[in-house]
């Protein structure tokens, strides 16, 4: 899992841009080279990213592990933190129920758990919350607008890149 940092002071400085994915773009919200926030927006993206968070960017498009640090103000618990690091480690291209994850975590019957830890997940998709679906195959809630359609381009995507490596 990429490194998760807890800020302990409130930031003077929260800096912000927008990054193209193949499903909408991404604002990511950012202190110096802590990813605090990544929202599913339609804005345009940002001429001149940070050079950190473009690199960052391009290898999760590309199917490898971002080198990325993750912010948050408050320390999760200890259970929310194991489902982050179950989450962050599902392939590009796979994909794992509420229920596996919940196993995984070691609460066999937390999958509502799981669903409402990944509801509030504040950094997909370094943390590929859409890659969490339901029980039967469904896929179930993601953040923003048009929410369910981002999630299934997001898979989408990542099915296309698995079979054809050369494609985007």
């Amino acid at each position: 899992m990429p490194e998760l940092v807890v800020i302990n002071k409130k930031p003077n400085i929260l800096s912000r841009c927008v990054l193209p994915s193949p499903a909408c773009s991404f604002e990511i919200i950012y202190i110096e080279d802590i990813v605090v926030r990544v929202i599913p927006s339609y804005l345009e993206p940002s001429i001149d990213p940070p050079l950190w968070l473009l690199e960052a960017w391009n290898r999760f498009w590309r199917g490898e592990r971002p080198n990325v640090k993750l912010g948050t103000s408050k320390r999760p618990s200890i259970f929310s933190k194991k489902v982050y690091e179950i989450v962050e480690g599902i392939p590009f291209g796979h994909k794992k129920t509420y229920g596996e994850v919940a196993a995984l975590a070691g609460k066999p019957k937390g999958a509502r758990a799981v669903g409402t830890i990944m509801r509030y997940n504040p950094w997909p998709p370094f943390v590929p919350c859409h890659r969490v679906i339901g029980k039967d195959g469904d896929l179930l809630g993601y953040g923003g607008p048009q929410g369910i359609k981002i999630k299934e381009a997001l898979l989408a995507y990542e099915a296309k890149v698995l079979n054809n490596p050369s494609a985007e």
